[in-house]
């Protein structure tokens, strides 16, 4: 007799599936569905996938036998299914080295959340790997794609705060061509922990002279932030008034750099 959970998992209907999918760890007999869960990571409706990810990564009571499943599962000859079998065994227990190159394929072609989750597992795998660290700063510095590019840079903000090549590869991608990566890496600038003088000094140059009002607005906000804890030279607090005087025609800018100036007036 079939399981009633192996027959949802069959059927047609994607909701049904899903559905199946969060049955199945809360089962009484969850440990023997648990090739059937690798299996689906595989299913061709990513949410059916995502769903059967998210089952295997709460069966930490059964956490061998997910492990041995998953490892097929991320030698699949799918990048997604291996994406979904990457970030179920990251979140069912600290993760091992062996899924970097899952994760890092997975910044090619993940989608809306899934983004963020391979970028938090990266940053939870460099945690725990040092070797994690370089193979994300060389993403940033070595011509991947634009979106390869900007969600390694977050991660390798996340993971190295405090480090001069986090602040290097961020001052690097803030002149990108490409708007989006540009963005990213001028708001980076207000995670790192003590920010270099060219990082500022960056910051003031493109909230003077960028003429992208996104990227303005991206400076102003991280020297906004900045100015809370960071002495600004003399030319960011130039930049600053005169783009809170009116001369930047970005209403967002104008209040960024406002909040800023405030702040850089009050004493210490």
């Amino acid at each position: 007799m079939t399981h009633p959970v192996l027959a949802s998992l069959r059927v047609d209907d994607p909701a049904t599936r899903r559905a199946a999918c969060a049955a199945a760890a809360e089962d009484p007999s969850a440990v023997l569905l648990v090739d059937a869960l690798c299996e689906t990571l595989d299913d061709d409706d990513p949410s059916v996938a995502r769903a059967a990810s998210r089952a295997l990564a709460s069966m930490g009571a059964h956490r061998e036998a997910v492990r041995t499943a998953l490892a097929s599962a991320l030698r699949n000859e799918q990048p997604r299914c291996r994406m979904y079998a990457a970030l179920a065994q990251a979140r069912l227990e600290p993760p091992p080295i062996k899924l970097l190159p899952p994760l890092v394929e997975a910044l090619a072609h993940a989608e809306g959340e899934e983004r963020w989750q391979v970028t938090q597992a990266l940053v939870e795998l460099g945690r725990l790997h040092g070797e994690v660290f370089p193979v994300l700063r060389a993403l940033v510095e070595t011509g991947e794609p634009p979106r390869v590019r900007r969600l390694a840079l977050l991660a390798l903000r996340a993971l190295g705060p405090d480090r001069p090549e986090s602040a290097s590869a961020i001052l690097d991608a803030s002149r990108s061509p490409d708007l989006a990566l540009r963005r990213v890496a001028l708001s980076a600038c207000a995670g790192l922990v003590v920010p270099p003088d060219d990082i500022v000094a960056r910051l003031a140059e493109a909230l003077a002279t960028d003429p992208d009002p996104g990227s303005r607005r991206c400076a102003a906000a991280a020297l906004r932030a900045l100015s809370a804890r960071t002495r600004l030279p003399d030319s960011a607090r130039e930049a600053l008034e005169r783009a809170a005087s009116g001369s930047d025609d970005d209403e967002s800018v104008r209040e960024h750099a406002s909040h800023a100036l405030a702040r850089l007036e009050k004493p210490a």
